[in-house]
């Protein structure tokens, strides 16, 4: 009889990861990044378009800089009870959005769109994430969050080796934006194909805004706010890989690096699927510092990579690394949190995902035109390593249940 309990837990996680809810939530977060994943080639866009490309950088971060001002005034007010209206909003924006790129010729009228598709994403993606927190399983938050990122990461194998072939046959990447537009329409029947009257609704207590006060509480949580500089440090690094990847591969004659982001991405997925049942059963603290490190490394070693077979190689590398840091990050917000603070937790962990890939541009252009790539990935090497000594503190007590 005493491993009846367990048995019936294994038996609702098993239960969830096919419900309808669960399946509908990981669709619409599929389409939410198919939004991200599909500007892998934008910098090759910029380039047919009157804008010096000292300011690139600036275009690129800027969808990252607006969510980085949106999300914290939106999270507080994200909760059980409005999720549906909030991602009908956010859908609706991001199709807006998507659109909008077709009639931006110049640096300020490119800047306006990328803040407004920033915006778009922000709303979007806060309501996704509380409505995915209130389904997650207490003793599964790692492994969960490993099957979210499979999802959110799948836009990013598929998507990038597709855009030559789609800007071919649909006349340029304003025409393909204007497709990933359609596809995004898909969310609003995801929303609603949720029975009950509030679908994502996980009781009482979450149903409601978090005050000033509870919000100022929860941000003086000193473990809550190291794993937060952690996350930004390694999301840093992973934007100077995916922004940058595509013109160092050019730089030392090797074509289709695109697949370096498929390999990377099958990486993350293989990790995931194969170990992510054992994330919950390690020290969180200490995996994700061994994953850290092993970043730092291929960094170094991506700085001076000699031929294609360890370009290549160092993306499956990269996705071992990354594959496992992530959801274990997210992991330990959600177990260090008080049940009331984890779906805005969450979202500033998607924060610090945004600010990386703002802060990452800023730093890394820069950085490689005074002093080439591999100042790049050198610089990506330390704010790995500086992220392992933000989280190689003494463990203190879980104060999430």
């Amino acid at each position: 009889m005493s491993d009846a309990p367990a048995l019936a837990e294994r038996s609702s996680d098993a239960g969830l990861f096919t419900s309808r809810k669960f399946l509908a939530l990981m669709a619409a977060a599929f389409l939410a990044y198919a939004n991200v994943a599909v500007f892998f080639g934008f910098v090759d866009h910029l380039r047919v378009l009157p804008v010096s490309p000292a300011d690139y950088g600036i275009l690129i971060g800027a969808m990252a800089a607006a969510s980085l001002v949106v999300r914290p005034l939106v999270s507080p007010f994200s909760h059980a009870g409005n999720t549906r209206l909030l991602l009908s909003i956010g859908t609706a924006l991001a199709v807006a959005a998507l659109a909008a790129y077709t009639i931006a010729a110049g640096f300020w009228s490119m800047l306006l769109v990328r803040l407004f598709h920033g915006t778009a994403f922000a709303v979007l993606g806060t309501a996704l994430m509380t409505a995915v927190v209130g389904v997650i399983p207490k003793t599964k938050s790692a492994q969960f969050f490993g099957y979210l990122a499979v999802v959110t990461l799948l836009p990013y194998t598929l998507i990038p080796p597709l855009l030559p072939f789609l800007d071919a046959h649909l006349g340029g990447f304003n025409r393909t934006l204007l497709l990933f537009a359609l596809l995004t329409l898909l969310v609003f029947p995801l929303v609603f194909a949720v029975a009950g009257r509030e679908p994502m609704s996980s009781g009482d207590d979450n149903a409601s805004a978090l005050t000033g006060r509870e919000i100022v509480s929860n941000l003086q949580d000193v473990r809550v706010l190291r794993i937060l500089a952690a996350m930004l440090l390694l999301y840093c690094g992973h934007a100077m890989v995916f922004f940058f990847l595509d013109g160092y591969g050019q730089s030392i004659r090797i074509a289709y690096a695109g697949v370096f982001l498929t390999l990377s991405t099958a990486g993350e997925i293989g990790i995931r699927v194969a170990a992510g049942a054992f994330f919950d059963r390690m020290d969180k603290r200490r995996l994700a510092a061994v994953a850290l490190v092993a970043l730092g490394l291929a960094y170094a070693a991506l700085a001076h990579v000699p031929g294609e077979w360890l370009f290549f190689a160092l993306g499956l590398v990269f996705g071992l690394g990354w594959g496992v840091a992530m959801p274990v990050f997210n992991g330990l917000i959600f177990d260090v949190s008080k049940p009331r603070f984890r779906a805005f937790n969450i979202n500033l962990g998607l924060q610090m995902f945004q600010a990386g890939f703002f802060l990452g541009p800023l730093i890394g252009a820069p950085l490689l035109d005074r002093w080439g790539y591999a100042s790049l990935y050198h610089c990506c090497a330390v704010l790995s390593l500086l992220a392992v000594v933000l989280i190689w503190t003494k463990k203190e007590k879980n104060n999430g249940s």
